[in-house]
């Protein structure tokens, strides 16, 4: 089943199997900072740069403010940002 959403103005097509959904993305940003879970999480969007799908992660946890860019497609962490709120 394909679901289309529009980002942008160009539009995505996310097939089963091939993009990550926001809570894998959410998960992987919480291993990488060694937390579990956030006391609050402010955004995850699915957004394209520089060519390739891109999930923009904000949360907040014990103070601070973490910000994350995660690949769609694969996982990595791209980008992350950590500091005092």
């Amino acid at each position: 089943m394909k679901e289309t959403n529009k980002l942008n103005d160009e539009v995505l097509e996310n097939v089963s199997g091939g993009t990550l959904t926001q809570d894998e993305a959410l998960a992987k940003a919480f291993a990488h900072a060694g937390l579990t879970k956030a006391d609050y999480v402010k955004r995850v969007e699915l957004d394209w740069e520089h060519g390739r799908k891109v999930y923009e992660i904000k949360f907040y946890q014990g103070g601070l403010e973490y910000e994350y860019d995660v690949d769609a497609e694969t996982g990595n962490i791209l980008k992350f940002e950590k500091d005092y709120d």
